[in-house]
């Protein structure tokens, strides 16, 4: 097929989008685009190949089509993916290593986007960070789709005088399924959606219907063909905007970036008034023939720079890790990718092109085995005790309660045994008067990993509660969960617990309480989900978070429906804000949680603010395991910015508008100096036995068990006088 240069220099915008987008370059939040378009340039030109092979050979050589394939795309896919375990291994946690030799197996066998569709319905998958190969998801959705339609075509064509008028029906049939599914299953299966094949075959399957109907197009006039393809790069650009505001992709806005690089591939490469003369344009050009090199490289070198400086880059940093991404796509596509896709020998003997892919796809695989199961050795030769709980009887009630007054026949003589006729307790729950735990006290001096320490380092990133089994923790989910009762089902009284995944966290304590006082309990979380009226961004799924709008009103209205009583609502000071991907301002809060507080109050439900629990600044069971004897390196350290203006406006609005309130770090950290006018405050990771964290931001559920009496005395006596 002749060279198109209009085609490499869409390949370059789509590339530049996706890069700009992962860098996290502000207005260029719906940059995940720049995949579709990738997706019908692949349909177009694969099936012009196709059909022109049929019509002048009278048949498709597969085998030789195949033997392209592989010359062409595995042998930097691998490399990339080999260096980006190498790099992984050397800057990325310990604790990482067995879900990224997962995910390097998936990627060798072409179905990582399904191990992903999979991990993205789960809540873990927007606490963690993303995988260094996270990316390769869209080249497994390429590979499926070659599987399947070069024998398609030939398959349907068999006999074909018309070759073309053949094949039309059969990919119109292709486009309008795969649409179909888009449009209907994105709302209830987000991840499937956004990850799969079934959703994305018509965007391949439009560049094939224009390959198929091209010489309709070529016989249209250079005015109509230079207008398409402005109006397609104009689509494109608008496309980005516009999918960065939804509340699931592909659906039916995919359709729009995809007819956009339609009609800019329809418009030609000849005509001199069109997109051409744009896209023909030496850097441009550069770009596009390096294209898939820059979108292999990109996201490793941004996910490792993160992991190296221990927090998201910076913007220096950032222009630094796109310079070294360009470098490194200059350096693949000379030395590897361009020899070898146009080697002699492997374009004269495909049967060695086989050969080279089997080797390719092997190595990659067992790399990523051997990281699977590789778990440094974390013994230190303690072993410690299960850690003691006492709770203080101290609990605050209800303004109108009163004990009752003593029995009129009782003897007064005796002024030291006498009660009061009534006595008012503090009208709130508040616990910003408590003293750290004795346990946590004691842990300031345990600063070696025990060895029988729970939950398991490289498993505590699954000790969560049982909230997290049922369809009541969601992720990605616009639609609220049905069901979500827990507790004392058949309770008279009602709580509720609702937020983000730090609300989720104390579902254990929570929902015990609960069940030992006879209420029932809804609760409704959604991970990456914030209760104020904001569109976040969520770093591990990689997605803008506009579906929690519609999630947050519905909890709400059940818990008036519910008749819901008291609810307990909390949400992570850190969610992102999707226009700046920095933590959700101070500013915000001010604006938004007296509404929150207001609209409960509106339907006769009373809430409860759970301050965000200390914020260690890295993931704590990889800290753990690389400094097993000095646990401090890990403790969360001085407040951040936002964080300590988040704790501060929070607080004041409860105080102004008399809410309850529980303060974490009043139990779990400790002033050491509180002398020192400087910030002496330890939060210790591991108490007894237990680790405190299960990952960067999250209390182990192991944890929450065991504190839950803490939580008990604080609510109990409060809630049962509403």
């Amino acid at each position: 097929m002749q060279h198109r240069r209009d085609i490499e220099g869409l390949r370059a915008i789509a590339v530049l989008i996706v890069v700009a987008y992962h860098a996290g370059i502000p207005g260029w939040g719906g940059g995940f685009i720049g995949v579709d378009v990738f997706f019908v340039i692949s349909g177009f030109l694969i099936t012009s190949l196709l059909i022109k092979e049929r019509e002048s050979d009278g048949r498709i050589a597969l085998l030789t089509f195949y033997a392209r394939r592989i010359r062409r795309l595995l042998p930097i896919s691998s490399v990339v993916a080999v260096v980006s375990v190498v790099g992984a291994l050397a800057i990325l946690p310990s604790t990482t290593f067995s879900s990224l030799g997962t995910d390097v197996v998936a990627a060798a066998g072409f179905f990582v986007n399904m191990l992903f569709a999979i991990r993205g319905t789960d809540y873990l998958a927007g606490d963690t960070d993303p995988s260094v190969i996270q990316h390769y998801w869209s080249l497994a959705v390429e590979e499926q789709f070659y599987l399947i339609w070069p024998g398609l075509i030939a398959l349907v064509t068999i006999g074909a005088q018309q070759v073309r008028r053949r094949i039309t029906p059969v990919i119109i049939t292709v486009i309008s399924g795969s649409f179909a599914a888009s449009v209907v299953l994105s709302p209830t299966a987000p991840t499937w959606s956004y990850f799969g094949l079934h959703t994305r075959a018509f965007e391949l399957g439009v560049g094939a219907l224009l390959a198929v109907q091209w010489p309709l197009v070529e016989r249209w006039g250079q005015s109509t063909r230079a207008a398409l393809s402005w109006a397609g790069l104009i689509g494109i650009g608008f496309s980005i905007p516009l999918a960065a505001g939804v509340d699931y992709f592909p659906g039916w806005v995919a359709a729009i970036p995809v007819l956009a690089t339609a009609a800019a591939i329809a418009g030609g490469d000849t005509t001199d008034r069109g997109a051409q003369l744009l896209l023909r344009r030496r850097p441009l050009q550069w770009v596009g023939e390096h294209s898939y090199s820059l979108y292999l490289w990109h996201w490793p070198v941004l996910v490792l720079g993160a992991g190296l400086v221990g927090r998201t880059l910076g913007w220096s940093e950032t222009i630094a890790a796109i310079a070294l991404t360009f470098a490194l796509s200059a350096l693949g596509f000379t030395l590897i990718e361009h020899p070898l896709r146009r080697s002699p020998r492997l374009i004269q003997r495909p049967a060695l092109n086989y050969s080279l892919g089997a080797s390719l796809v092997g190595v990659t695989a067992l790399v990523g085995v051997g990281v699977s199961q590789y778990q440094p050795q974390a013994s230190t030769g303690v072993v410690a005790e299960a850690p003691s709980l006492s709770t203080s009887t101290t609990t605050t009630v209800a303004a109108d309660t009163t004990f009752a007054a003593p029995d009129s026949s009782a003897s007064t003589n005796d002024s030291a045994t006498s009660t009061p006729t009534s006595t008012t307790l503090p009208p709130l729950v508040d616990n910003r008067d408590a003293e750290p735990l004795a346990a946590i006290l004691a842990a300031l001096d345990n600063t070696v990993l025990p060895e029988n320490v729970r939950p398991d380092v490289y498993n505590a990133v699954n000790d969560t509660s049982t909230l997290y089994d049922t369809n009541c923790h969601q992720f990605m989910t616009p639609a609220l969960a049905e069901g979500c009762v827990f507790g004392d089902t058949d309770g008279e009284f009602t709580i509720g617990l609702i937020g983000d995944s730090h609300a989720a966290q104390w579902f254990a304590a929570i929902n015990t309480i609960a069940i030992s006082n006879e209420w029932r309990l809804i609760a409704h979380t959604q991970g990456g989900c914030p209760l104020l009226d904001v569109v976040t961004w969520n770093r591990g799924a990689d997605a803008v978070f506009s579906h929690c709008a519609s999630w947050r009103d519905a909890v709400i209205d059940d818990l008036q429906q519910e008749g819901v009583d008291v609810v307990i609502v909390s949400q992570h000071w850190g969610l992102l804000d999707a226009s700046t991907r920095e933590a959700v301002p101070a500013s915000v809060w001010e604006r938004d949680l007296p509404t929150l507080f207001d609209r409960l109050r509106s339907v006769d439900i009373e809430p409860v603010l759970f301050l965000d629990s200390p914020d260690p600044y890295g993931s704590v069971p990889a800290c753990a395991v690389s400094h097993k004897t000095d646990l401090t390196s890990c403790e969360p350290g001085m407040l951040r910015n936002t964080e300590r203006s988040v704790r501060e406006v929070a607080t004041s609005i409860a105080d102004e508008m008399s809410v309850g309130v529980i303060d974490p770090h009043v139990w779990l950290c400790v002033d050491v100096s509180p002398d020192d006018d400087s910030d002496t405050t330890r939060c210790p990771v591991v108490v007894g036995d237990i680790l405190i964290y299960r990952d960067s931001h999250h209390l182990s559920n192991t944890f929450v068990e065991w504190f839950t009496p803490v939580i008990s005395a604080e609510l109990v006596d409060w809630i049962t006088a509403q």
